[in-house]
């Protein structure tokens, strides 16, 4: 096993023990001028969140990334959640039968998403296309 991958596992093993509630937004969202805003919102927590990706699939075959914010407490994702209008995960319930690299297989209709809250899709994104 590479010395990446080691890392890679032992930070998925420390979110699953330490950082259990997670809150999924667009990957698109989390980007270029809305990092920063992000980031700063990140820091009123007492323990940052960290992060995880995962591609969302929906039953008419379309897919999309998504960033995880992993937080130690459910009280600091519902914050996170409701000021982006973030989607609170389950790993547990939204990955294939709890696979630590398994999609998060969503049920409802797929709709392209340019707005979270604050964020809004990336001026880049928008003049040329996602």
């Amino acid at each position: 096993m590479t010395a990446a991958k080691k890392r890679e596992n032992a930070k998925r093993w420390h979110i699953r023990k330490n950082l259990p509630h997670q809150v999924a937004l667009p990957n698109d969202l989390c980007c270029m001028e809305n990092y920063d805003l992000i980031a700063a919102f990140c820091r009123q927590f007492e323990t940052e969140p960290m992060l995880l990706h995962v591609m969302a699939k929906w039953p008419n075959g379309k897919s999309e990334d998504y960033r995880l914010y992993c937080f130690a407490t459910r009280a600091d994702s519902e914050v996170f959640a409701a000021h982006f209008e973030g989607t609170l995960f389950d790993p547990i319930k939204d990955r294939e039968k709890g696979k630590i690299s398994g999609a998060w297989l969503r049920t409802d209709e797929w709709k392209p998403i340019d707005r979270c809250g604050p964020l809004e899709l990336p001026r880049f994104f928008r003049e040329y296309g996602r």
